[in-house]
């Protein structure tokens, strides 16, 4: 291969390269969300098919419908984060628009049952979410937490916990606050005056939107004091009140006093030294010894 082949082989490799990068980072790439079934039966239909039992985890695509049954929950996240909630007995139609601007508009068709949304700030500029009945459709708003019931006569009621839902029916529109709700009665009717009242919360077996803040933490409860089993090592020790009574203190026994010893203490005296004793003399006494009379005087005759 010449030098101009390798030229051409590297232009093209850099330019699939360029149109693979605007391919995922453009917003039909985002035109898809995560199905997660938490409880069954759950139920995936795509246009024109056969409902298919979704044990775990599976791809939406636009057009698709999510059901639940009496007992199934399902959770939908989109790439920015955004979640919708689907309770027991609950149906929901999900379509991606492009919009003219590059950006998208998620439309989800609700036609039974009721749906915890939880749309994340993140959300562009020209993006949004719809929810939309047989009598209303409503716009979330980015950074808002609300849910919809969908009754089988048609009534629709959208209650908002944070943020704000804007509500069109019947050619009326209204906007949901945090902590307040409106129903529509049917189609065609306009919405009914909004209320305030307390919204429900999320059940502690569905998973928390982004925007929901957390449960508070329960004080701790006193346990009950429960009273052990009998073990083999304790199976034959009598009861606590069949024991004689132990003593309260053990008996104090009698101190004997310590002798107290003086301050001073005097002395002993020394013993006088006894008077020495004239040494006797075996021949007698001694001439010289003191008290014997003078030596007597020879005179020559």
């Amino acid at each position: 291969m010449g030098v101009v082949g390798r030229v051409c082989v590297c232009v093209g490799l850099g330019g699939a390269l360029v149109l693979s990068y605007f391919a995922v980072s453009s917003p039909a790439s985002a035109q898809s969300a995560l199905l997660d079934a938490l409880s069954s039966r759950v139920t995936l239909a795509h246009p024109g098919g056969a409902p298919d039992e979704i044990p775990v985890e599976r791809v939406i695509r636009s057009g698709d419908t999510v059901a639940t049954d009496g007992t199934g929950r399902a959770l939908v996240t989109y790439p920015d984060g955004s979640t919708a909630l689907l309770e027991e007995n609950s149906a929901l139609t999900i379509e991606f628009v492009q919009t003219t601007a590059g950006d998208y508009v998620v439309r989800m068709q609700q036609t039974l049952g009721r749906v915890w949304y939880a749309v994340t700030r993140a959300v562009a500029l020209g993006s949004r979410y719809e929810v939309r009945s047989s009598g209303m459709a409503s716009v979330i708003r980015a950074g808002s937490d609300s849910y919809v019931t969908v009754s089988p006569n048609g009534e629709t009621s959208i209650s908002t916990i944070s943020g704000t839902v804007d509500t069109t029916a019947g050619g009326a529109e209204v906007s949901v606050t945090a902590g307040s709700s409106t129903t529509v009665s049917g189609p065609g009717a306009t919405p009914a005056p909004v209320r305030v009242e307390p919204v429900l919360a999320r059940t502690t077996t569905s998973t928390p939107g982004p925007n929901t803040p957390a449960p508070a933490t329960p004080a701790p409860t006193a346990k009950p004091t429960r009273t052990p089993a009998p073990s083999p090592t304790n199976a034959f020790v009598p009861p606590v009140s069949t024991l004689p009574p132990l003593p309260t203190s053990a008996p104090t026994k009698p101190r004997t006093p310590t002798p107290t010893l003086p301050i001073s203490t005097p002395k002993p005296t020394a013993a006088p030294t006894p008077a020495a004793t004239p040494l006797k003399d075996k021949f007698g006494p001694r001439k010289d010894a003191p008290g014997q009379p003078p030596p007597k005087t020879l005179t020559l005759r």
